[in-house]
């Protein structure tokens, strides 16, 4: 299976600012309105049975590839909505807040150990990361948000950053790939447990303080798949 990374375009006579704009606004929203997920679905995975409902796959050659590589590089990190989330709405800047919330704990938690790169080396596997399956509701109108003690405390959590939008559901999708882009090395498809999917909308400012525990049960996954292919 064959997957090659995709480089931006690059838009002639737009000054460096607005291109950074268009640029960022059409990532965001491009990546957010798709619903197929990371994992292309050629992929061929299989359950791993530590880990009820995730399933992953590991190329039969990874252990002499990977001693071959020498660095990580982590891609930026996509989030996919499910096509029937109640709430479509999310901005820019909240999904660049918990992508880089989950990029700062991935290196810190996770890829701790390795030689994670700023740039793609010809030795590094590529990482990447996706949130996938995500749901979002919305807090609904209430009659008291246009009173004035309403919006006294509405105003309040605007500045306190606490965010009116909440997350449902989220799948982490993971994949590594040789340093040109082309070769799969693995990846794992990581749903929440069965049972354990956020039993309670969780507030999008609050999400980064879960991503700790998506990361590990990530990485405890890909040790499960590693010691057993």
């Amino acid at each position: 299976m064959k997957r090659r990374l995709q480089s931006p375009a690059v838009l002639p006579g737009l000054t460096v600012a607005l291109m950074f704009a268009l640029t960022l606004a059409l990532t965001f929203t491009c990546s957010a309105a798709r619903a197929d997920g990371l994992i292309p679905p050629d992929v061929r995975l299989v359950p791993v049975v530590q880990f009820p409902g995730t399933t992953g796959y590991i190329a039969p050659d990874y252990d002499t590839r990977r001693a071959a590589l020498h660095s990580v590089y982590l891609a930026p990190i996509e989030i996919f909505l499910a096509p029937d989330s109640p709430y479509k709405g999310i901005e820019p800047t909240q999904m660049a807040a918990l992508t880089s919330a989950f990029a700062d704990i991935l290196r810190d938690e996770v890829l701790n150990s390795a030689n994670v790169v700023d740039t793609p080396q010809p030795d590094s596997m590529v990482v990447q990361i996706a949130l996938t399956d995500v749901r979002l509701a919305k807090r609904s109108f209430r009659p008291r948000d246009i009173t004035p003690v309403g919006i006294v405390i509405n105003g309040v959590k605007r500045v306190a950053g606490i965010s009116k939008v909440s997350l449902t559901t989220m799948t982490v999708q993971a994949l590594g790939l040789s340093p040109d882009g082309e070769t799969l090395l693995f990846a794992i498809n990581n749903p929440p447990p069965p049972g354990d999917a956020e039993p309670e909308p969780v507030r999008l400012d609050e999400v980064p303080a879960l991503l700790g525990k998506k990361a590990k049960r990530l990485q405890s996954a890909f040790v499960a798949i590693r010691d057993h292919h």
